[in-house]
């Protein structure tokens, strides 16, 4: 009888014990998937602030003969090539775009452009709308490091300043990280 106490406040203090390293690693957990989430969001949020800047400079200063595969800027690959924002090294400095955005660290944004094509402004019948020529681009931009995310759009803009119907973002997708 005089050891019982002890043995039963030595079970009590034990069963104690391991609930509360339970409590803090569940704590500890907790924290950092906040933190993940967090990171992604604030990599979201800087990727759609770069493609807005991409954009701009898309409508500011794109023509079709400065997209040589460099800078950033990308020509039309051929047919079965891969596309220029799926290889890894498309994102190096030197052959991307840096953002201006950015919260700075590993989530400094970067992007490219391509150039994909020139078209007529017609109708659905195929009635021509106005003397533009509108070219399409698409803008991929990569922002984040341990969590990224990667946005793309694809991007109308008129060569000869003649008004279209067709301008501006025309699609948006989220690639993922």
């Amino acid at each position: 009888m005089r050891g019982s106490v002890l043995l039963v406040c030595l079970a009590l203090l034990l069963a104690l014990a391991v609930g509360g390293m339970a409590a803090a690693q569940t704590t500890a957990l907790e924290l950092r998937m906040a933190r993940a989430e967090r990171e992604a969001a604030s990599a979201f949020h800087v990727a759609e602030a770069a493609l807005r800047e991409a954009e701009a400079w898309v409508e500011a200063n794109a023509a079709p003969a400065n997209f040589v595969d460099q800078g950033g800027l990308y020509a039309p690959p051929g047919y079965g090539e891969p596309l220029p924002w799926q290889d890894a090294g498309a994102w190096r400095p030197q052959n991307s775009r840096a953002a201006s955005v950015g919260l700075g660290g590993s989530i400094q944004p970067r992007y490219i452009v391509e150039w994909l094509a020139a078209v007529a402004d017609r109708d659905e019948h195929g009635n021509l709308l106005s003397a533009a020529t509108v070219d399409i681009y698409r803008v991929t931009v990569r922002s984040g490091g341990r969590t990224s995310a990667t946005l793309q759009t694809t991007y109308a803009r008129e060569r000869n300043g003649a008004p279209s119907a067709l301008r501006g973002r025309l699609s948006w997708i989220d690639l993922g990280a």
